[in-house]
């Protein structure tokens, strides 16, 4: 099939990254995110986040190089720059959901700065639940996306890495052989997939069909379900009239100041 999301390009001067991420080598490191999170505040600078990981170990690592190498990875996934909308929509997000939506949220934010996450989500969200996943179709998606750029072994293991990171996120259940499973949305992740498909230039209705919201495993009743708590949580401004279909979202979203039509 081919992969509309791989072709569309995303402005980077946000956070977006129209390359290959972290799957080369690590999964979407939710454990990992997690503690780091857990240690920092939203607004802690980006020398603050390094000091905490390589000086204080706060992702519990043997050495120094696999500190450093961690952070590395992190950093690639998930930006960690507070000058970047993005970064801040996940930290926002991540600030208001509970914890069973985590690592769903961690995937949408690394659907955003890794291709090769971003070019297996069509066939994934096209399995139905307790459907297998073909690993040789995740392979061959890579090999057809990146002709000549990785060996058999580096696509092997990307291959590995991008099944756990759908296992991780709740898409996928199993060890050795993974089927899909319905992934745990909710009004946090929501509107957090509504705030990437903004940043990635969506507006209107177009907002609600972008790979973030299909990510959700969410219906439309879901979805609008969703959409009605977030503005009784005063996080949106929601309204259909005519045909037509109005969200914006509040600043504190993207807390830099995003230019929003």
């Amino acid at each position: 099939m081919k992969n509309q999301f791989y072709y569309e390009k995303y402005p980077e001067d946000v956070g977006f990254v129209n390359d290959i991420g972290a799957h080369t080598a690590r999964t979407i490191m939710v454990k990992e995110l997690t503690l780091l999170f857990n240690a920092t505040y939203k607004d802690s600078p980006f020398k603050d986040i390094r000091y905490k990981v390589i000086n204080e170990n706060i992702l519990h690592k043997k050495s120094i190089s696999g500190r450093e190498k961690s952070f590395s990875f992190l950093k690639r996934m998930y930006s960690l720059d507070q000058n970047l909308p993005i970064y801040n929509a996940l930290r926002w997000a991540w600030s208001v959901s509970d914890s069973n939506e985590h690592s769903l949220i961690a995937l949408l934010c690394a659907l955003s700065r890794d291709t090769s996450l971003r070019i297996t989500a069509p066939y994934i969200h096209s399995l139905l639940p307790g459907k297998r996943v073909d690993k040789e179709k995740i392979s061959s998606l890579i090999e057809q996306a990146f002709p000549n750029r990785y060996s058999q072994a580096v696509i092997a293991s990307m291959t590995r890495n991008l099944l756990s990171s759908w296992t991780q996120s709740g898409h996928l259940h199993g060890l050795a052989e993974k089927t899909r499973i319905k992934a745990n949305s909710n009004v946090g992740s929501c509107i957090f997939a509504v705030a990437l498909g903004h940043l990635a230039g969506y507006r209107g209705r177009m907002l609600l069909d972008t790979i973030w919201i299909r990510t959700l495993d969410a219906t439309d009743y879901d979805i609008q379900e969703y959409l009605q708590r977030a503005m009784k949580k005063g996080w949106i401004r929601y309204k259909q009239s005519g045909g037509m279909m109005e969200i914006s979202l509040i600043d504190e979203i993207f807390r830099k100041g995003v230019k929003r039509e």
